[in-house]
């Protein structure tokens, strides 16, 4: 089991952007000391507040310079034509070079209508222009010269600089909130990584299966190696001690995110058939204010101690998650990182080096008589 950190860059009225990101710095260097496997953030366009990193491929080249063995994954770089697929490639052999290849790559088609419609872009045409611009993109970084002649992009041959620090490309995945793009990243070699789309316990083993079955005959389209990583991005992960201190801090946040997902998932839904799924956000946009009722119905919403998580990533585990990011975000930056710590001193152990789990130490934070076998 691999773990990843997200940020988005959480920008409550009153703070300023820039004291904001040197937060977030400061947690990702926590989290690559803790043994966090991978951290980033995803690309986003004009959200204020809830998620503000509109240039993440300059933010990682402080992430770079500030941590030392973490992955840097991008979570997620959009693919369509707004974002040229040499410009893609230029920055990521950049960042690979200045990381002493660190990088891993994920990709995405944009599920905002503020995104899409600001840079013309047909949503119809999302999931095309993903994959030609995936194609393009690692095309540029593996073949010298590079030529391309497509629907979207056509580019004489050049030879792209700079190129990988490595020899190998790096992991490439593409989030999966459709039963489609499960299917697809499959069938493509691709790692797939998903936040259920609030669809539900139910609809996330459907899409697992179908990565699964998918990915028994995979034909990666592009010069990538094959990644069968699935991963499950927990959207309001809020780890604690105190329960009560966790869900006071992450109420706001899980009614607030879930609020703003709406208002972007709904009139994508109205516009194009291949958003379909997203509609599935309307029963627990209805139960948003009720956090119990949001956690037994998605692992998109974990409150709580480090048992809780253990639990809700087991269950990951079972259905065959193999990678589990959390975004701990949006709790004020003292929260974040004491959930980050608790975390990584607790849940990540479990998983990696159960015996290195302190019993009496276990005991004082949580305020627990008997420490639960698994934890010993």
């Amino acid at each position: 089991m691999k773990f990843g950190f997200l940020s988005e860059g959480d920008t409550p009225d009153g703070l300023s952007h820039y004291h904001r990101y040197h937060e977030v710095l400061e947690e990702m260097e926590l989290a690559d000391s803790l043994g966090f496997d991978f951290c980033g953030t995803s690309e986003q366009h004009f959200f204020p507040s809830v998620a503000t990193f509109s240039a993440p491929e300059t933010f990682y080249a402080a992430i770079a310079a500030r941590t030392s063995r973490i992955k840097l994954r991008h979570m997620s770089v959009l693919t369509l034509a707004f974002n040229h697929p040499v410009r893609v490639a230029e920055r990521l052999a950049t960042l690979d070079i200045i990381s002493h290849g660190r990088v891993e790559f994920c990709t995405a088609r944009s599920n905002s209508p503020r995104t899409l419609d600001a840079f013309g872009i047909n949503p119809n045409e999302t999931r095309a222009q993903w994959r030609e611009g995936l194609e393009a993109t690692v095309r540029a970084l593996t073949e010298d010269p590079f030529e391309f002649k497509g629907k979207y992009y056509n580019v004489p041959s050049r030879s792209v600089v700079p190129r990988l620090y490595r020899k190998e490309m790096f992991p490439v995945s593409v989030i999966a909130t459709s039963l489609e793009t499960f299917t697809l990243a499959g069938k493509s070699g691709l790692g797939a990584m998903t936040n259920d789309n609030y669809g539900g316990w139910d609809y996330l083993e459907r899409g697992a299966k179908a990565y699964k079955e998918a990915s028994k005959d995979a034909q990666p389209f592009a010069p990538y190696p094959v990644n069968d990583s699935l991963g499950f991005c927990i959207f309001i992960a809020n780890c604690d001690s105190d329960v009560e201190r966790a869900y006071r801090t992450g109420r706001h946040v899980t009614e607030g995110f879930c609020a703003v997902c709406y208002d972007v998932y709904m009139p994508l839904v109205k516009r194009s058939e291949s958003y379909r799924d997203f509609a599935q956000i309307q029963d627990v946009y209805d139960h948003r204010h009720d956090l119990d009722y949001m956690m037994d119905k998605t692992p998109s919403v974990v409150l709580g101690k480090p048992e809780k998580f253990i639990e809700t990533i087991e269950r990951l585990q079972a259905l065959g998650f193999n990678e589990v990011c959390l975004r701990n975000d949006g709790f004020g930056h003292e929260q974040n990182m004491r959930s980050l710590e608790m975390f990584g001193k607790y849940v990540i152990p479990h998983f990696k080096a159960p015996s290195g789990v302190v019993q009496s130490e276990y005991r004082t934070e949580l305020g627990v008589k008997d420490v639960p076998q698994h934890l010993l």
